[in-house]
């Protein structure tokens, strides 16, 4: 019996193909493996998944629209949803393209509220920056607990997150803390923060200062990259037949690489299972 055909569904692909993600060869995994674009759902911090290619879509093209976000640095400190911004097929700003969502402080999902095509190249992805939490450097220090007491702390900063802080222009800045430097929440509940200098570090001593306003403390920033449908750039797939497909996160973020498995001529019957990854026009 041929362990592949010719036909694009998950009981055609390569029965073995499992074994390269370190998965039994059965067709429970087959099934699971075809198709996939979930980032980490067999190799972490990579989308790895089996596919059919036929000689159209393998082609180059300048027609590639966005297909979807992914997460490069959830970042911290998020108290609401923020705008995203996806640079145009000009190499200007579109905004609002796409949307956050947010959930303990970070970005959890980027999703796209319109379609964007004509790309050749993966666009720039922004996503704005958190908001800052300000605070009183006197009523909001408790010097017994080095606490800094901040309304919404138990939503928006998780134990090691990063976060900077900052005084206005003509304020004094707390004693053990420097305007402008990254510091780590230490603890967090529903009302209040401390900080360390350094992850897991000792909770830095804060004592009561001036009656100020100018106070603050900002998460980092999320970061995201787009994919693009694979019509538009050089795909990098050596033949057609079927192979294994991995998008890349962290440093090769949003890069595809193929490995071909079974490399053979014509093209595949019921094509349509992968038009949404892999369009043929």
């Amino acid at each position: 019996m041929a362990q592949w055909g010719n036909t694009d569904d998950a009981a055609n692909s390569v029965l073995w193909a499992t074994a390269q993600v370190n998965l039994t060869p059965n067709t429970t995994n087959q099934t699971a493996l075809f198709g996939n674009t979930t980032v980490g759902a067999f190799v972490a911090g990579e989308a790895v998944g089996q596919f059919g290619l036929d000689a159209t879509e393998i082609r180059v093209s300048g027609n590639a629209a966005v297909q979807q976000y992914i997460i490069t640095n959830p970042g911290s400190g998020y108290a609401a949803n923020a705008a995203v911004t996806v640079a145009n097929t000009a190499g200007g700003a579109n905004t609002q393209l796409a949307n956050s969502t947010v959930a303990v402080g970070r970005v959890t999902a980027v999703t796209a509220n319109v379609t964007v095509g004509g790309y050749t190249s993966a666009p720039a992805v922004t996503i704005a920056a958190p908001a800052a939490q300000s605070f009183n450097a006197n009523s909001a220090v408790t010097n017994a607990t080095d606490a800094i007491a901040i309304s919404t702390a138990n939503s928006i900063f998780l134990a090691g997150d990063r976060v900077t802080y900052t005084v206005a222009a003509g304020n004094t800045a707390l004693t053990n803390l420097t305007s402008g430097t990254a510091y780590f929440i230490k603890t967090s509940n529903s009302t209040a923060v401390t900080l360390a200098a350094a992850p897991n570090g000792a909770t830095i001593d804060l004592t009561k200062g001036l009656t100020e306003t100018g106070h603050s403390l900002t998460g980092e920033t999320a970061t995201a990259v787009a994919e693009l449908t694979e019509v538009g750039y050089t795909k990098g797939a050596a033949h057609t037949g079927w192979v294994l497909r991995t998008v890349g996160t962290g440093g090769r973020a949003g890069r595809v690489q193929y490995e071909t498995l079974v490399a053979f001529g014509g093209n595949f019957s019921n094509d349509a299972s992968d038009d949404a990854i892999l369009p043929d026009a």
